[in-house]
């Protein structure tokens, strides 16, 4: 299903909750953007307390100008599965770890290279017992992204479908896809409401005693099926950053004038660097925009030659909605706003903003 995203939402909205969420739309039958209260209604119904504590609900975000790998949220969720009903994944946990990997937790360079059995040339590392507990709660988000930029294509003529650039982060996350999961029974108030970039410093410090998990969900290697997705490595904290399992890219940034915290709307050195000693990394990423993503190459045209005709429209109508119920207010996005605003404004007389608002 696909809802209103809570955690940008006024805070008398209870996050996470699926029923408090339906339950103020057909409050305000009005304000539904798109489908029926009636359709609303009987989601409602469907998701009653009593089936609902019995499930996981998983939150996904996507902002509208993002994209998401299409086996992105299938992988999430076999996730969920392995964290959450670990009786229904199709490995089973180990009862006993080394030592050294548990002392190791938290923390990102964390190694879970468990020595095969009847190897005779190491000795045999210290056991201890793994009590694996699901958690209440989780979250995951992406750790590998391609940014799409915009171009001009009259001036620019060979990247009429704009520019690619990969981003990798480890110690943050991105919007796109930024995924909490929870028992239905567990109260959503409870689960830490954390924007996007706060989500791993606030997390990882804590191990997973904030999120009422024990233990380590690891496997014997021999249980380990080379041609399925790439395990996604357990520190035992209430956070997972997904590195690998499809394709290792998992989101799709827009970096236009759509943005509403208007971050990032150029390459940033970094970016560029990396292209420049990896040019290769260009046609790879274009390929998985494709096979990946099912981006197709006329889509991108004319996206980026809608932009290039519409874009001072668009700069406003993103500015109008700066600082209004439900949106971001960051001076940085006013001024970059402002910009292309005053290039619209010295052709048709002039605008100006004042708290978000042009006048």
């Amino acid at each position: 299903y696909i809802v209103s995203n809570s955690t940008t939402l006024s805070p008398s909205v209870r996050p996470f909750d699926i029923r408090a969420m339906l339950s103020e739309a057909l409050s305000k039958p009005e304000s539904i953007f798109a489908g029926k209260a009636e359709s609303i209604q009987l989601l409602f119904d469907e998701v009653s307390s009593e089936r609902v504590a019995n499930d996981v609900l998983l939150w996904t975000r996507l902002d509208a100008d993002d994209g998401l790998n299409i086996g992105y949220m299938e992988y999430i969720q076999s996730q969920a599965i392995r964290y959450f009903l670990p009786d229904r994944y199709d490995r089973e946990i180990r009862k006993e770890i080394p030592e050294k990997i548990k002392k190791e937790i938290p923390g990102v360079k964390i190694k879970q290279e468990i020595p095969e059995k009847g190897n005779a040339t190491e000795e045999p590392p210290k056991l201890i017992k793994n009590t694996f507990t699901p958690p209440q709660w989780t979250y995951w988000c992406a750790s590998l992204n391609i940014d799409w930029f915009l171009t001009d294509p009259i001036h620019d003529p060979h990247h009429k479908n704009g520019t690619v650039y990969p981003v990798m982060h480890v110690k943050a996350c991105v919007t796109p896809g930024v995924t909490v999961a929870l028992r239905g029974s567990f109260d959503p108030l409870q689960v830490p409401r954390l924007d996007h970039d706060k989500i791993i410093s606030h997390l990882r410090p804590q191990g997973g005693k904030i999120c009422e998990r024990t233990g380590l969900s690891v496997f014997d290697p021999e249980d380990t099926d080379n041609d399925g997705p790439e395990e996604e490595v357990d520190d035992g904290t209430c956070f997972h950053m997904v590195r690998g399992g499809i394709s290792k890219i998992a989101s799709l940034r827009s970096r236009t004038p759509t943005s509403a915290g208007m971050m990032g709307v150029n390459p940033d050195p970094n970016q560029m660097g990396s292209v420049k000693r990896q040019p290769k990394l260009i046609p790879v990423m274009w390929q998985i925009l494709k096979t990946h993503f099912k981006v197709s190459n006329e889509d991108l045209l004319a996206t980026n030659a809608y932009f290039a005709e519409h874009i001072y429209d668009i700069a406003e109508e993103n500015a109008r909605g700066q600082c209004t119920a439900g949106h971001s207010c960051k001076s940085s996005s006013k001024d970059l706003l402002q910009q292309y605003v005053d290039l619209k404004g010295e052709m048709s007389g002039g605008f100006d903003i004042i708290e978000g608002i042009i006048i």
